[in-house]
């Protein structure tokens, strides 16, 4: 595989308060940017923070994969028109595009799980709607924007069919629909393969427990994940997504560094890096 390694910043130890120094430390290619809250205007939009960021990429020899948007978790992807926040998350997403096209970070990563969670067939199609408006305003400017969801495998891949733009995609996790609703991690993957752009998450867990295990310590079929990938001889980045900091055998004698580190060696091990 011709894969890079990374992290998402909030999962580095400390929060990710230094992630860039901690990521080249670890050995890693790079992480995520995590958008922020709109509660706190999204701090990084700031662009005095999109500078030091790059200025430590720079400095370091690491890369942005992406910007993350964690913060419809909490609010509403899905909002209709009419609805205050629709104008709210379109401003949002025009935010975040430019971030990543200033930045010269190649894609915009949207989950949709909490407030943003698609469940009816109008959910479908208030996400079709921001989606497509994502891409549009994505494309002019270079950058990709790929969806992660609860949704089953033909309904991924209607998604994809009704956004129709060539710069959207599926963005695969290696637990969250096992997590989630208990499916399969390895059918899932084999469904949503052809549709996925060059970047996926990884973590582990056990039932109940979000990204509470070390990749392979889980009972998510990791291992069986990572051989398909193989066999496919996936290119793109590998991102790990687990909460180091809150893991269920974390206590104060915990050194969640050398956590970090196990699964750093884990990945490499995994891809033969």
């Amino acid at each position: 595989m011709d894969v890079k390694l990374g992290i998402c910043n909030f999962c580095v130890p400390g929060t990710g308060i230094f992630a860039p120094q901690f990521v080249k430390e670890a050995g890693l290619d790079g992480m995520s940017i995590e958008f922020g809250t709109y509660e706190n205007h999204y701090p990084s939009y700031t662009r005095r923070v999109q500078d030091e960021y790059l200025a430590a990429a720079k400095e370091l020899g690491i890369e942005y994969c992406n910007v993350g948007m964690s913060c419809f978790d909490f609010i509403p992807f899905i909002a209709h028109k009419g609805d205050p926040m629709h104008e709210i998350v379109r401003g949002t997403l025009r935010a975040a595009i430019d971030t990543a096209e200033y930045m010269q970070i190649p894609m915009v990563f949207i989950p949709s799980f909490g407030v943003s969670s698609i469940v009816t067939e109008n959910d479908f199609d208030n996400a079709v709607e921001m989606f497509r408006f994502a891409c549009a305003y994505a494309k002019e400017r270079g950058v990709l924007i790929s969806s992660e969801n609860k949704l089953k495998v033909p309904k991924q891949i209607e998604l994809v069919e009704r956004v129709d733009y060539e710069n959207f995609s599926l963005f695969y996790d290696s637990y969250n629909y096992f997590y989630q609703d208990g499916y399969d991690q390895l059918e899932m993957l084999k469904g949503m393969y052809p549709y996925m752009g060059p970047q996926l998450h990884v973590k582990d867990g056990k039932p109940g427990v979000l990204a509470g295990s070390l990749l392979g310590e889980g009972d998510s079929g990791f291992d069986k994940v990572m051989e398909f990938l193989r066999e496919k001889d996936y290119k793109g980045w590998i991102i790990s997504e687990n909460l180091y900091e809150k893991q269920p055998t974390n206590t104060f004698e915990t050194d969640v560094w050398e956590l970090f580190l196990k699964d750093v060696a884990t990945m490499k091990q995994q891809t033969g890096r």
